[in-house]
């Protein structure tokens, strides 16, 4: 295995190579990887298809017709840093479930028989009660309003009390084979019924599992930003001497999906540390 060491002015990193990097690697959705819109808000009156489309472009909504369901973007809850300008939000209310859903113009272009994961980002909203939600990866035969295909590939999730409006959005993925007539996928998250604790959801991303991944590193002011492909087998690992093979531990920094690529940003420092992607027994 190719080990280039990478020096940087005031600190010493190792990258330590997977395989080589996939230059197909990309996000298979269109127009709403990140709820990335503007700051507008829906609610059951105002939404899609009746709404104006341009506020949350490439999303579907169905809320609650008492009135009471909400969803839309927002800007003022999670850290910027971590999650981009806006993110998505939504609870149910009373009535129906709310349902949130990749509008057909965005699905993301599939073939049957290949394997694709569906990155995201969550986080439960309330200080007061855990927030419910079964997040899918669903597939479809077209781009229009016709039916699903095969069975959908779905994680039901129980965030817990938010502590702080700085708590982190925490990663999720699904991972499925498209079946037999999936030409296209998209994202859906469902709330229930009666469940008013918010679900915060970003970073939605589409995309087939890389045959080859690499680590890279790049300076950038007083840090180093670590970067790799996005895929489900490895994880980043650090270690401050590696002459010391079981010194190899788990990264505790935030990682930062930014499409089909992760991103660590890690302080240089005067001390040694060493980076590689791994592999868990």
């Amino acid at each position: 295995m190719n080990r280039p060491i990478l020096t940087l002015p005031g600190s010493l990193g190792l990258a330590v190579l997977a395989l080589v990097s996939s230059a197909a690697a990309q996000n298979l959705l269109t127009n709403n990887a990140g709820f990335e819109a503007n700051s507008a808000y829906y609610t059951p009156g105002w939404g899609w298809p009746q709404g104006s489309p341009v506020a949350l472009p490439g999303w579907v909504m169905t809320l609650d017709p008492a009135g009471d369901g909400y969803a839309g973007a927002a800007n003022n809850q999670s850290p910027l840093d971590i999650e981009g300008a806006n993110f998505g939000y939504i609870y149910s209310g009373t009535g129906s479930s709310g349902l949130l859903e990749t509008a057909p113009g965005s699905r993301a272009p599939v073939q049957a028989g290949l394997t694709y994961t569906l990155w995201f980002l969550a986080r439960g909203d309330a200080s007061w009660g855990e927030t419910l939600a079964t997040v899918s990866l669903i597939w479809h035969s077209n781009q229009t309003n016709g039916p699903t295909v095969g069975e959908a590939a779905t994680l039901d999730m129980t965030l817990p009390v938010r502590l702080s409006t700085d708590d982190s959005m925490r990663t999720f993925h699904i991972t499925a084979v498209a079946p037999q007539g999936a030409q296209y996928a998209g994202a859906r998250v469902t709330r229930p019924p009666n469940d008013y604790a918010p679900l915060l959801v970003d970073d939605f991303v589409i995309m087939t599992e890389p045959a080859q991944v690499s680590l890279f590193m790049k300076k950038e002011g007083p840090n180093v930003v670590i970067s790799w492909t996005r895929d489900i087998h490895h994880e980043l690992q650090e270690n401050s001497d590696i002459a010391i093979t079981g010194g190899w531990r788990k990264s505790a920094k935030p990682i930062k999906g930014v499409g089909a690529i992760n991103q660590v940003v890690a302080p240089l420092t005067e001390n040694a540390l060493f980076y590689r992607l791994a592999a868990p027994g």
